[in-house]
């Protein structure tokens, strides 16, 4: 038998194979394109909540033609801040899907950051109102910025961002760190309500949140809404909006019909982001209406960039070879 080895990429290798924010987008258009396509095995992710604000969830996903099979174990805890410790921790396992032997394990977490904030990107284009120029980000964290680098990449026209975080501290040095990085105005709000109103793009990137804090009254027409996490909003907001959008239906209803799941009804979907990227459903129709994506998120997401990851780290002799059997 001959022997079977894998690498491991470490956080910091996996950024150093030098991935950009727009190629990232490029991979999150396309695997949606497949997703669209039905050209896919993504099962409803599986989770375990060993805390009340924590889950710890396995994520496997197959495209085909992308020759990409893998799993993500990742974890989110919103408390960790309290003991110095990443909210979102994990591994991401990825396998050569002919032969079925380990390619790759990889830190996780910049994966997912980069992946949420690149999926947000790709409905922004396709859902966004033309020449969208106000984006309201509440949420100064990992993926507020995030969300913040990749939404400049589709929105040519923006010219105003404005953040809210509960930790002023956080805001202002969210509006420090991206006047270095963005060519547009950033202003650091007072309130919710601030950010929101007026906003075209909306971004709710906090903890979890199991009490409605953001009111659809305050969302103006014509606004897209994106929540990166699934509490906050009114619970009604998704039967309010003139498009209900998800990434998978199946994975979202499945998750929201747990106990944990924050809301306890569900309007009738519209579409799933993928049907509008492949061209089988129609996106923004009008300047006035307000549409919610709600992007749980996918594991053949993670499962292609890690693949493009590990590509580029065999060319970059990035990792650690290591023995399996």
């Amino acid at each position: 038998m001959h022997q079977i080895e894998f690498v491991y990429l470490s956080r910091q290798e996996v950024i150093d194979v030098g991935i950009s924010m727009p190629e990232a987008i490029n991979i999150a258009e396309a695997v949606l394109r497949e997703h669209g396509l039905k050209r896919f095995e993504n099962p409803p992710k599986p989770g375990l909540h060993p805390q009340p604000d924590a889950f710890i969830h396995a994520m496997p996903g197959y495209l085909p033609a992308m020759k990409a099979a893998g799993l993500k174990w990742v974890s989110g805890y919103s408390g960790n801040f309290k003991y110095g410790l990443p909210n979102i921790m994990g591994l991401m396992i990825l396998n050569d899907p002919a032969k079925g032997r380990p390619l790759a394990v990889m830190d996780c977490s910049w994966i997912t950051q980069i992946r949420t904030a690149a999926v947000s990107a790709v409905a922004a284009k396709y859902l966004a109102i033309k020449n969208a120029q106000k984006v309201g980000i509440v949420g100064a964290g990992i993926q507020g910025r995030a969300n913040a680098l990749a939404l400049k990449e589709v929105l040519p026209q923006m010219g105003l961002l404005k953040v809210y975080d509960i930790n002023d501290q956080a805001s202002q040095q969210f509006v420090t760190d991206m006047r270095k990085r963005l060519p547009f105005k950033i202003e650091k709000t007072d309130s919710v309500q601030s950010v929101i109103q007026g906003a075209d793009v909306i971004v709710t990137a906090t903890g979890k949140l199991t009490k409605p804090v953001f009111k659809r009254k305050w969302v103006q027409k014509g606004a897209l809404i994106l929540p990166i996490h699934t509490g906050g909003w009114e619970k009604d907001t998704p039967g309010r909006v003139d498009k209900f959008i998800v990434d998978s239906w199946d994975q979202f209803s499945q998750a929201q019909k747990k106990a944990a799941g924050y809301y306890k009804s569900l309007p009738g979907l519209y579409a799933e982001l993928g049907e509008i990227v492949a061209g089988l459903k129609a996106g923004r129709e009008s300047t006035e209406e307000q549409i919610i994506d709600h992007n749980y998120g996918l594991a053949i997401q993670d499962v292609a960039l890690a693949k493009e990851i590990y590509l580029r780290s065999i060319n970059k002799e990035l990792g650690t070879v290591l023995p399996l059997m």
